[in-house]
């Protein structure tokens, strides 16, 4: 792990004792507050967190519990509510009367979700969301990622630290295989430890995320970008159908990774001449009194959620299409 120069290590102590680690980028004037907690390695995230920090924000990212510099076990998707409520207070408490957003990518995202069920926050910024261990394992027609689980549970799912991933033969390998005799009996065969394991086995009989008993008395703006070719693209239409908030979905031509995933070279021109996803971003805080890109400037802090008042229901969509490359916009609801 190489620190990043231009952050400070922060800590949070939580409810078991356990040290939650990451880093603190701050602004020169902090008017927001943005947390990440990763499983990926927080110091990996320097590029996100700079741009939040343009932006006005203090952004905190932190490794999640038992991954890099964080005390504890790691179990996927065990732990984020309990933990993530955690570090929201903390830096609630550091950072009075500035708004707290949460943001974060695929299972980033679980972590937003899950700390916002336990915890105070002013809005959610959530990228290619991973829900929970059930919706990573199936598809929403009940066949199984299997590709996706056994190289991700290879690489990431197995102790502190990433392991390098499996070849692509390797892979096509064991895919074939979990087909042939069954995921667990499959699992057995790959060396895994008893830990790993267990957690491989509750992952393929965890219930799907009943989105109305989790989410449904969230009532904070929610910015959701989803990929038109990424595998969790059902999910995330279903999250904003369920969200009882105002809620942004943002839709474009991309997978997983966003606009890494666009192979076309003028598609991908098309969309950073169109602004990239940062634009609508900005635009949607500027429309929730957060601080934005044209915003940073300004010395006063913006504008909570809170002060507002409760937020008006609304939903709306943003759409980048790839003939023209254009945003469009447009009221769903």
């Amino acid at each position: 792990m190489t620190p990043p120069r231009d952050a400070r290590l922060h800590t949070v102590v939580a409810d078991d004792g356990a040290l939650l680690r990451g880093w603190a980028w701050e602004p020169a004037e902090p008017r927001g507050v943005v947390i990440i907690r990763t499983p990926y390695g927080a110091w990996r995230h320097g590029d996100t967190a700079r741009a939040w920090s343009g932006r006005g924000y203090r952004c905190v990212i932190h490794d999640v519990r038992g991954r890099h510099s964080s005390d504890g076990e790691w179990h996927p998707y065990l732990a984020e509510r309990g933990d993530g409520r955690a570090v929201v207070e903390a830096v609630r408490a550091e950072n009075p009367g500035l708004p707290l957003v949460l943001s974060g990518g695929s299972y980033a995202a679980h972590t937003a979700l899950e700390a916002a069920r336990a915890a105070d926050v002013d809005a959610l910024v959530l990228l290619v969301p991973a829900l929970g261990l059930a919706e990573t394992a199936w598809d929403e027609n009940g066949r199984p990622h299997l590709r996706h689980r056994i190289g991700w549970w290879h690489q990431h799912g197995r102790g502190a630290r990433s392991q390098p991933p499996l070849t692509e033969e390797e892979l096509a390998a064991r895919v074939a295989r979990a087909t042939e005799v069954g995921v667990h009996r499959a699992a057995e065969e790959w060396g895994w430890s008893r830990v790993a394991l267990s957690g491989w086995r509750r992952l393929w009989s965890t219930p799907a995320v009943d989105l109305d008993r989790a989410y449904g008395a969230l009532r904070a703006p929610l910015l959701l970008i989803r990929g038109d070719h990424d595998f969790f693209f059902a999910d995330a239409g279903r999250l904003a159908a369920a969200w009882r908030g105002p809620v942004h979905l943002v839709d474009g031509p991309w997978g997983h990774r966003l606009a890494a995933d666009i192979d076309d070279d003028e598609v991908r021109s098309r969309l950073r001449r169109a602004g990239g996803i940062g634009r609508v971003l900005d635009s949607w805080l500027a429309e929730n009194g957060l601080p934005s890109e044209e915003s940073a400037s300004a010395s006063a802090p913006a504008s909570t959620a809170r002060e507002q008042g409760p937020p008006v229901l609304r939903r709306t969509r943003s759409a980048f299409e790839p003939d023209t490359g254009r945003w469009r916009y447009e009221r769903t609801a």
